[in-house]
């Protein structure tokens, strides 16, 4: 995704943020922890799934505006010679554009954007020297800023207790690390990793599931 798109997509974003009516603050002040399960493609590791797990604190602000705050720690196996490890801590602001939310057994959709701070590691599989009679393995990290755009919807059970369904396509700003399965003249699979000069963009699909529940609310009805 090129800069001339991100653009796009930004003042997107928002003028929809600011064209939404704020409606009767009936849900204003409410205050939810949750618990959440993650997936996430990423390109530069040879198109292979991560799989991980973090938590979210919500805070209403308005009846259409809500916020998140997010951790999340994710581990991805890349082929069998290595691993990558990625943790994420940001926010987001969702956008409910519907006129009905928070009803019991109904489907509440929203968009949200926001950003993160990332910390990658990837990792070789340790490697047996027979000459050194020892483990030898390689690693590369980085630490990038992110940010994310997407869509999902919550389904919410009850009046305090939801479970979501989030789809967004994040992209970091920092260097890159590039990691590839490769063969050597022996048939023997092993991870070459390479860090990047300077500042590229890596972007990937980031799924996530959790499971809300209302906890406090500020603003007393």
């Amino acid at each position: 995704m090129d800069k001339k798109n991100l653009t796009i997509l930004f003042l997107l974003f928002t003028s929809f943020t600011y064209g939404q009516s704020t409606g009767i603050n009936t849900r204003k002040g409410e205050i939810s922890f949750g618990v959440r399960t993650t997936e996430s493609l990423f390109r530069s590791s040879g198109n292979y799934f991560g799989i991980g797990a973090g938590w979210q604190v919500r805070y209403r602000m308005a009846e259409k505006l809500n916020t998140e705050w997010f951790a999340d720690w994710i581990t991805t196996d890349i082929g069998g010679v290595g691993q990558r490890y990625d943790s994420h801590i940001g926010e987001s602001m969702i956008i409910y554009p519907g006129k009905k939310m928070g009803q019991k057994n109904t489907f509440t959709p929203f968009v949200l954007g926001g950003f993160c701070g990332d910390y990658t590691k990837i990792q070789a599989n340790p490697i047996i020297d027979e000459e050194l009679n020892s483990n030898l393995k390689k690693s590369k990290d980085r630490w990038s800023f992110a940010t994310q755009l997407g869509f999902g919807t919550h389904y919410n059970f009850t009046e305090r207790f939801d479970i979501s369904f989030t789809s967004q396509y994040v992209l970091h700003f920092g260097s890159d690390i590039d990691a590839q399965v490769r063969t050597n003249d022996i048939g023997e699979k092993y991870l070459q990793i390479e860090k990047e000069k300077g500042s590229n963009l890596e972007g990937h699909i980031f799924i996530t599931i959790s499971a809300n529940f209302v906890i406090a609310d500020l603003c007393k009805k």
